[in-house]
């Protein structure tokens, strides 16, 4: 598959006060594939997507590396730009509170595809009832606070879709959800990547979301990536200590394994007060003097598996 999205040694920081949110990470995004991003909150995973998306905040600046993305000739976007979407962790707030579903989509539409009238209305009603909201013409006149968050969720899917996207960026799309509409909401996600041929990057601190949806994940903390491995090799065999302190986080429905969740000791450092050297050593049972004084280049672990760590889980 062609490579869609490139980056490489992407920094990102406040100038103002020389603190790095991201630094130096670089990973690749096949045409169709799903990325997942995953660590603790804190970590940098959102600020990668606003990167990559280009909405840093005010006062945040990329000051280092590259991101490129290549459009692919197929698409039926009017754009000449390339093309990513984004949906964001909550909704509901996510949402213009005076303007009605229907504005909020036909705009889009209006934008992204040159519809007008009549045409941008029942391609509107056409995307709510393909993220399953029914009776879509009366709810096109409903305003946000009308809908449940798991209905708001499902909006911003179907305005992301209005712009027929290349790369669909979910930023922590299930946190403000319940269980039920959680699982809907990723089948709802894995069925459009399958009908659309799209990329998606997920971002979770669930392992079990990034489980069910990534063909592969980057492991972050501390604004880097510590390892990246084709999800099953990750969950099976992690290499580096955080990543492994994570899968022992989740519990287990293993009728064998009923021993309870191992947390991890401390808590994310400070991004104005990181520790020298590997960021996770203070945290780390497996570190030694080494692991103090300068951050671990990333080694092979397998061919398609690299962790940046002296003391890998796995060899």
């Amino acid at each position: 598959m062609p490579k869609l999205l490139t980056v490489q040694d992407l920094v990102v920081e406040v100038p103002a006060r020389k603190i790095k949110i991201i630094d130096g990470i670089s990973f690749s995004l096949d045409a169709g594939q799903t990325l997942g991003l995953v660590g603790e909150s804190g970590c940098g995973k959102s600020m990668t997507c606003y990167a990559i998306a280009n909405m840093l905040p005010r006062g945040i600046a990329r000051t280092g590396g590259t991101v490129a993305f290549e459009r692919d000739s197929n698409t039926s976007s009017r754009s000449k730009d390339p093309t990513i979407a984004m949906i964001f962790q909550d909704p509901t707030s996510s949402l213009n509170p005076v303007h009605t579903i229907g504005y909020y989509l036909e705009s889009a539409l209006s934008r992204h595809q040159g519809l007008k009238g009549s045409d941008a209305r029942l391609e509107a009603m056409r995307l709510l009832e393909r993220v399953g909201i029914d009776r879509a013409k009366s709810r096109l006149r409903a305003y946000p606070h009308q809908f449940s968050g798991g209905m708001n969720q499902r909006v911003m899917i179907a305005h992301a879709l209005a712009a027929k996207p290349q790369l669909l960026i979910a930023d922590e799309p299930t946190t403000a959800l319940d269980v039920t509409m959680q699982a809907q909401i990723l089948h709802l996600l894995e069925e459009l990547r399958a009908e659309t041929g799209m990329a998606l990057m997920i971002v979770s601190h669930d392992l079990g979301v990034i489980a069910r949806l990534a063909d592969r994940a980057a492991v972050m903390y501390c604004g880097k990536i510590v390892e990246t491995a084709p999800v099953t090799d990750l969950l099976q065999r992690p290499a580096h200590p955080y990543a492994r302190a994570l899968i022992d986080c989740m519990p287990s429905i293993d009728p064998d394994d009923l021993d309870p969740p191992t947390p991890i000791p401390g808590s994310v450092p400070l991004l104005d007060s990181l520790p020298e050297g590997c960021h996770f050593h203070p945290r780390c049972s497996r570190a030694s003097g080494e692991c103090s004084v300068r951050f671990p280049a990333p080694a092979n672990i397998g061919l398609v598996h690299e962790a940046s760590c002296y003391h890998p889980v796995v060899a």
